[in-house]
């Protein structure tokens, strides 16, 4: 009888219940710091052998103090190693007219690269075409021969020496390799070929072939006659095609 009496008072409410007060969701936060229902470790038997429980182990879920700050700081590491902000640090960075001082250093040469690029294009575009028309033993039947039989293969040949190129060299060996033949040559014509062209300009074989083989081979034989003034044609030609379209946006887009 007393065994029975002490299950029923066991299994019975308890004599002085404490009310529970309801709290509203909190999403998140109350799912990753609730705890978990309370389990039992283990019995033990009273004296009169009745089972009792012994003890209870609330064993709470989420993350502890500890594990949030471990993955804090895994975080931040992760994002220092792949050149990210770190937290809080965005809202630090100096700033200019409303852009980060980070980014203006790379717009800004940016900007002045495109600016030199397309004020040279702008020269040479305007330069080839009269300084070819308007020479010596020339005129604009020389325009289709030039784009023909000198362009198209120097422009073939170039990309394939671009695409071998592009497979040893770096990025930067490759801009200053392609870049610096430009500049020299422009350079070179200016102070040296164009100075010197009544000299290093073969007008006089030019005119005794023109007499042998006729008019019909004025075109072919005035790039032989100004062969300075096409080699400045066909770079010019390039300096649009590789300089702006190949190197300056791959080094941008890089």
């Amino acid at each position: 009888m007393e065994a029975v009496l002490q299950t029923k008072g066991l299994l019975s409410l308890p004599s002085n219940p404490k009310t529970r007060a309801l709290y509203p969701s909190q999403g998140l936060k109350q799912r990753l710091f609730a705890t978990k229902p309370k389990t039992f470790t283990g019995l033990s038997s009273s004296s009169n052998g009745v089972p009792k429980f012994s003890t209870f182990v609330s064993k709470p879920s989420g993350f502890s103090p500890k594990d949030r700050n471990l993955h804090v700081c895994r975080a931040e590491a992760a994002a220092e190693a792949d050149g990210q902000p770190l937290f809080g640090e965005e809202a630090d960075r100096p700033k200019f007219l409303g852009i980060e001082v980070a980014t203006l250093k790379k717009i800004v040469p940016l900007g002045l690269m495109f600016f030199c690029i397309l004020f040279n294009y702008t020269i040479l575009r305007d330069t080839k075409d009269v300084l070819v028309v308007t020479a010596k033993g020339s005129s604009a039947e020389i325009i289709p021969f030039l784009k023909t039989w000198v362009n198209l293969p120097m422009a073939v040949g170039f990309m394939l020496l671009y695409t071998k190129l592009a497979n040893v060299l770096s990025k930067q060996a490759l801009f200053y390799t392609v870049i610096v033949p430009f500049i020299a040559f422009f350079g070179a014509f200016g102070f040296v070929l164009y100075p010197l062209s009544n000299y290093i300009h073969p007008e006089a074989f030019a005119d005794k072939l023109l007499n042998v083989l006729g008019p019909r081979f004025l075109g072919p034989l005035a790039i032989m006659r100004i062969w300075t003034f096409c080699l400045f044609y066909v770079m010019a030609e390039l300096w649009g095609s590789v300089v702006i379209s190949v190197l300056f946006w791959g080094f941008a887009n890089q």
